[in-house]
């Protein structure tokens, strides 16, 4: 059924390389209308779950790596699938900084480059920010295997077993085990589901617990020794300058190394000091150090002397870089874009950019596929920068940034919403780009509403979950839209936004019928649809009729489908709201249908084509005409049923639609072989098997299969 205010690729493989039950009926009456786990790992309380974002191929390690030779062959020797005596397990502990996500990665480029594994996978699970939930990585490691978005089941235990099937099956056709990485994990509830299975492929985890209730062999990261340490910052300042002939002053470099603590982290700002002044002498910034170290030595536990070299680097950067990390520090999310870091700081992409440049080169910021990030105590530093009671210009550039997420956010659900006809905002070129950015800045944008929340910026907290619901219902991130959407209705009953309450309502509702959590469905629907109606929101109220209805159809409830399609159809009519009364017509239309009423089937689908052809929505007019041409099949018309069958399905195999295509190819091998005719009907299911097997749908599949052995016994 379809649902209004929602309006629909493929990833590629990896490379080598508060709610209340519902009623029983709804009250319409004076309606008005585990194999192998390798982790290498300062307890965090968290404030909310992050979204996932993974990649195929893995992130290049910084070069000079070093100081980490035994661990490094250790480690491989865990990952190589070939070692006898079955799985190795291991979890390496560490503290945040220690160098663990740079010896994942040096290892996994070693065992790729000696082909191990035939692909890899990367994904920061975020565990000491915002941590990503299992249920979420596997959504976003299954669309980097090339899985539809709206294919992925949302049962837990279906979600990982797809994930191992199809990591199997991408084993199978590149030629060898998959090597998957999760990066910054904080418990073993985040990682456990994404064990890939038996078949060589290893799931490598950096954490800084020590995962006991993993299987595990653990590999413990210390320190570095002060000649790994020296080590380090030479070959740090060798990769900028060959030449530099500081690398020859021992004992400054071993102070330098000292004040570090041997935390890798600390030894690459404090060499990224020295990179940045060529004319500093390197006993000059063993001095700063010291005497910073000193000063904030009751601060720092067992931070290895982070909290001074931060301090000294962050005291010799340029004032417009320091008030840049000071402000990136305010930023919600793990990383930023040049031209929000612009936004954020009040200034022209143009003279944002060299100041990101700068604290790159000063190792406070990493940069990555042109976005900006910073090691999580570097952003844990950053946020402190701008002090208890920071000056003014600091929350005003926050709120800034608030409202740039926000109106980018309503340009880009406008382009997702839009017909060709429309006019849209020029923010973006077109729905493709729109699509792009919003996936680019998903796990920000989740973040931004919960920042939103705390700081107290209404706006934000209640525009941006109800607007990007159109997007997260597309990407099926369920579980992120119900706890933004929470987060908006409290804000909006707080403030007496009413209309932003009914909204919030609305998009609860479409969710959990996205969950087939049909009752929560029909309570926040009836929700919605109330709010709408006292306050005089007509077309709202007519959505919510619509979505109501569709969640009644749902749960096999029809007459009462059809009373809240019919109410929200009229609705829509007598307030010239054409769009969404040819989504009433159409889901009317499918209702009938089921009741077996096809007279009326035909006709309601047919005025939903029309008014969809009208504003040229030709993608749904020719699901409606489908729609027409099943209810004249069940009126045994079958030469005009399969007339229309056979349009249908030649336009969606045009647009590349596979599963609109296996679904048209289904109903007219129906009307074939019903009408005699089963060796017409016999090559057009086996097509429909196979797309809808190819797009994981296994109900509609199963339906497809069994009417193929239907046709072949009848044949």
């Amino acid at each position: 059924m379809s649902r209004n205010n929602k309006p629909r690729k493929n990833k590629r493989k990896a490379q080598r390389r508060t709610t209340h039950r519902g009623r029983d009926h709804v009250d319409q009456r004076g309606a008005q209308a585990r194999r192998d786990v390798i982790g290498v790992v300062n307890n965090y309380v968290t404030v909310h779950e992050g979204a996932a974002r993974s990649q195929a191929g893995l992130p290049g390690p910084q070069a000079g790596f070093t100081g980490r030779e035994t661990d490094l062959e250790r480690l491989l020797e865990s990952l190589d699938p070939a070692m006898p005596g079955g799985a190795a397990v291991v979890v390496s502990t560490g503290m945040g900084g220690i160098g663990k996500t740079q010896l994942a990665l040096t290892a996994g480029h070693r065992a790729l480059e000696r082909e191990w594994f035939s692909g890899a996978l990367f994904i920061d699970m975020h565990g000491y920010t915002t941590p990503v939930t299992a249920h979420r990585a596997l959504q976003s490691l299954l669309r980097e295997l090339g899985v539809e978005t709206d294919r992925i089941p949302e049962e837990a235990d279906a979600r990982a077993a797809l994930y191992r099937a199809t990591v199997q099956a991408a084993s199978t056709e590149e030629g060898g085990p998959l090597l998957v990485v999760a990066d910054n994990v904080s418990t073993p509830g985040q990682v456990l589901p994404l064990d890939p299975g038996p078949g060589g492929h290893r799931l490598l985890v950096t954490s800084r617990e020590r995962m006991g209730e993993l299987p595990a062999r653990h590999l413990s990261l210390g320190v570095l020794s002060q000649e790994e340490s020296v080590r380090l910052l030479t070959a740090d300042l060798h990769v900028s300058d060959p030449d530099d002939d500081r690398v020859r002053g021992l004992e400054a470099l071993t102070r330098v190394a000292d004040s570090c603590g041997g935390v890798p982290l600390a030894l690459r700002i404090a060499a990224g000091q020295l990179k940045n002044a060529p004319d500093m002498d390197v006993g000059e910034l063993a001095d700063t150090l010291a005497h910073t170290a000193d000063r904030l030595a009751p601060f720092s536990d067992q931070l290895g002397g982070l909290e001074a070299v931060f301090a000294a680097s962050f005291a010799r950067l340029p004032a417009e870089q320091a008030e840049m990390l000071t402000l990136l520090g305010l930023a919600p999310g793990p990383d930023i874009s040049t031209s929000a870091a612009a936004v954020l700081a009040g200034v022209e992409p143009g003279q944002a950019l060299p100041r990101l440049r700068g604290l790159t080169a000063s190792h406070f910021v990493a940069v990555s596929d042109k976005r900006w990030a910073m090691h999580d105590l570097v952003a844990a530093y950053a946020a402190t920068l701008s002090g208890p009671r920071p000056a003014a210009r600091f929350p005003r550039a926050q709120r800034r940034l608030l409202d740039h997420y926000t109106d980018q956010v309503i340009a880009a659900t406008e382009h997702l919403r839009a017909l060709p006809t429309d006019r849209v905002p020029e923010a973006f070129t077109g729905r493709a780009e729109a699509l792009a950015w919003l996936d680019a800045e998903r796990t920000v944008l989740i973040d931004t509403v919960h920042l939103a929340h705390r700081v107290g910026h209404d706006r934000a907290t209640v525009s941006l979950p109800i607007n990007l619901g159109t997007y997260l219902d597309q990407r099926r991130l369920f579980h992120d839209q119900i706890a933004i959407t929470r987060l908006a209705l409290q804000a909006a009953q707080r403030i007496g936004d009413h209309r932003g309450e009914a909204m919030a309502w609305n998009n609860l509702g479409s969710t959990l019928f996205g969950m087939r959590r049909f009752e929560e469905s029909v309570d926040a629907h009836t929700r919605a649809r109330d709010l709408f109606q006292r306050f005089g929101d007509h077309r709202g109220e007519a959505m919510a009729w619509n979505n109501l209805g569709s969640t009644l159809f749902g749960m096999r409830r029809f007459e009462e489908s059809v009373d809240a399609h019919t109410r929200a159809r009229d609705l829509f009519q007598r307030f010239g709201d054409h769009r969404g009364e040819a989504t009433a017509w159409n889901n009317l239309g499918g209702v009938l249908s089921v009741m077996r009423r096809f007279e009326e089937a035909a006709a309601a689908r047919t005025r939903a084509r029309d008014l969809f052809r009208r504003f040229g929505d030709h993608h749904n007019a020719e699901k409606a005409y489908a729609g027409v041409g099943i209810a004249l099949g069940g009126l045994r018309r079958w030469d005009e049923a399969a007339a229309i069958l056979e349009r249908v399905v030649t336009f969606f195999s045009e647009q590349g639609d596979q599963h609109s295509e296996g679904m048209g190819r289904y109903e007219l091998g129906l009307v074939r072989c019903r009408s005699g005719h089963p060796d017409l009907a016999i090559p057009l299911l086996e097509k429909a098997v196979e797309l809808l097997r190819a797009t994981d749908d296994p109900h509609r599949h199963d339906r497809a299969r069994d009417a193929l052995n239907e046709a072949r016994a009848a044949d």
